[in-house]
């Protein structure tokens, strides 16, 4: 049997009731290890449902197979220590960069949402997310309550979100607002006028400071993001002349100083409450000195 190219979707149809597993080592020749390891990681679906254990599968069963699902280092992760703050509604983490938010179509263990719901030992919930390469605030609700009044606040922008990135040319400041074509793919397609059907994207710039690094000049960008895009603010900076460093995706030429990271971080979140919380993390702290 050939291999399969890294990250291919495989479609299969059983011709017989068979067992799973036997499926599995007899048809697409794996071994009772790599068995184990996809089963563990949800990368099988029957019928459209991911399936964690054996199954008997009958006769024209369809099956969806991830061969070669894509890792994330949390083994090596002190997930208890990346807590910034609990409440009996919500945690708070300082995100690894290189770790999805939560489960992929590949792989439903290794994410930053599974992780801590093992570490804790109790139900979590997604509110916002990050983008696999960013590092920096997560917040996710304990109760579904929490969650949609999150959820709420989000869609009447009254979650306040800051962020600062690295970037190898200088960002100019103000108020920006830009248009992403309502696409899956990536990179995003951004214009800097309005067009149909395109989203808006709204960011602020508040400084940029120039820092040396190796002998290379760099610039420490903080802003606040207005709206919440996916690969917002990488695109928006690309299309301003001042790629995220590590950004290949949006043109920066500059390696990242971490591997599996770019050089952006959720840095400030806050929203309304009794009493208003403001979370606040020591910028690039794992790559890059403190400024």
């Amino acid at each position: 049997m050939n291999l399969i190219p890294a990250n291919r979707i495989f479609h299969h149809v059983t011709a017989k009731t068979i067992g799973l597993r036997e499926l599995l080592k007899t048809h697409f020749k794996l071994q009772e290890t790599r068995v184990e390891e996809l089963l563990g990681l949800g990368c099988i679906y029957l019928n459209k449902e991911r399936v964690f254990e054996e199954r008997i599968l009958s006769k024209g069963s369809y099956l969806r197979l991830h061969l070669f699902p894509k890792r994330a280092p949390v083994s090596s992760i002190d997930w208890k220590s990346r807590m910034v703050k609990q409440t009996q509604s919500f945690i708070v983490i300082d995100k690894p960069s290189g770790i999805p938010t939560h489960a992929t179509v590949d792989n439903a263990v290794e994410n930053c949402l599974a992780q801590m719901r093992l570490a804790l030992g109790e139900e979590l919930y997604v509110t916002q997310r990050l983008d696999t390469p960013v590092g920096g605030l997560l917040l996710f609700a304990k109760t579904k309550i929490f969650q949609t009044q999150f959820n709420q606040w989000l869609s009447n922008r009254k979650i306040q979100k800051k962020y600062a990135a690295l970037v190898s040319s200088p960002c100019p400041l103000g108020s920006f607002c830009h248009y992403m074509e309502p696409s899956e793919r990536s990179p995003k397609k951004m214009s800097l006028e309005p067009k149909s059907g395109w989203l808006t994207c709204e960011l602020s710039v508040k400084s940029c400071d120039g820092l040396s690094f190796s002998g290379k000049n760099i610039y420490l960008v903080t802003l606040e993001l207005h709206t919440g895009r996916t690969h917002q603010i990488r695109a928006q900076l690309g299309l301003l002349g001042s790629p995220i460093i590590g950004d290949k995706l949006y043109g920066s030429r500059m390696k990242s100083f971490s591997p599996h990271e770019i050089s952006l971080k959720a840095v400030e979140l806050s929203w309304p409450s009794a009493e208003k919380v403001s979370l606040e993390l020591p910028y690039f702290k794992e790559s890059y000195p403190n400024p």
